[in-house]
């Protein structure tokens, strides 16, 4: 039989049309599913442990770590840890980073590497173990976030008179005599966010060392001032404090009482102090906050 021509050319284009389509590829039992794996050891490799207080960030799950032990950094150092895809134990068991709280100490296992940063940064970590209480520096576990309390003092009397560190670029802590055994750690991871948390750069240093270093400036006092004496001011930054109350020494209490003033000292007619404060150990076992007993302004 014969087909008109324009049936043949129809069937043509049919022919062409069919062989141009690629099938869609149905997934196979056999092709593989892509996983994030955690960091793990190998069967002859001992973990690096260095045990660590949470400073800050423990909500955001990026952690701001003081070192407790003499591991790496002789007890001063600083570290910087984001906790996504890290192995978390609370108390031995495993348990989710948002059981991580500031102030609970914490064992972070790692490969021994660790950048020269500040704060420095882990190698590969493996897991981070914490515990809600008992370990760690008195014993206080979780609930002894001393940093947060001093975090929350400074940041307060930063906000307290802001003109006297208006348009600052730098910040002294003094943190050596504050009341509560701040580690050497503790005190550079708290000196370190609180530039961090207000932009600028923050450094510990004592009010003797800045007049020393050339940090303030000098000016000779004229008319009726004592011979020698001089005005003092600090151009570019603001130096911070927190120091005993002396009023208090030697009172006893049930629970842990801290007592202490803290200040900030622009100039010699420039400076402003929150006077007797006090924090208290609550009941729940946690600083209850603190109380001012009275506001000093030079």
């Amino acid at each position: 039989m014969k087909y008109p021509k324009i049936l043949w050319i129809f069937v043509l284009c049919l022919g062409l049309t069919a062989c141009g389509e690629v099938p869609a590829e149905e997934p196979t039992a056999e092709q593989p599913v892509q996983t994030t794996e955690q960091p793990s050891l190998a069967e002859d490799e001992e973990p690096t442990v260095l045990l660590c207080r949470i400073v800050d960030g423990a909500e955001e799950g990026n952690l701001l770590l003081a070192e407790l032990d003499e591991g790496i950094a002789g007890g001063k150092g600083v570290y910087r840890l984001n906790l996504e895809g890290v192995a978390v134990t609370l108390d031995g068991e495993p348990a989710d980073a948002s059981v991580l709280k500031d102030g609970m100490p914490v064992d972070v296992a790692f490969n021994g590497a660790v950048q020269e940063s500040f704060p420095a940064q882990f190698g590969e970590v493996y897991s981070v173990a914490a515990w809600s209480r008992g370990r760690g520096r008195n014993g206080m576990g979780a609930e002894y976030d001393l940093c947060g309390l001093y975090l929350q003092v400074l940041d307060d009397l930063w906000q307290t008179d802001p003109a006297l560190n208006e348009n600052i670029t730098q910040a002294a802590l003094d943190l050596s005599e504050a009341p509560g055994g701040l580690t050497e750690g503790e005190k550079a991871a708290l000196t370190w966010r609180f530039g961090e948390l207000h932009g600028v750069e923050a450094f510990e240093a004592a009010f003797e060392e800045l007049r020393e270093q050339g940090y303030l400036t000098e000016e000779a006092l004229g008319g009726d001032a004592p011979e020698g004496a001089v005005f003092l001011h600090w151009e570019d930054g603001c130096l911070f404090s927190i120091r005993p109350n002396e009023g208090h020494e030697g009172e006893l209490y049930t629970l842990p009482v801290l007592f202490f003033d803290a200040e900030k000292w622009r100039s010699s007619m420039g400076a402003y102090c929150f006077y007797d404060c006090s924090a208290g150990w609550g009941q729940d076992g946690t600083w209850s906050g603190y109380t001012v007993g009275s506001h000093m302004i030079s």
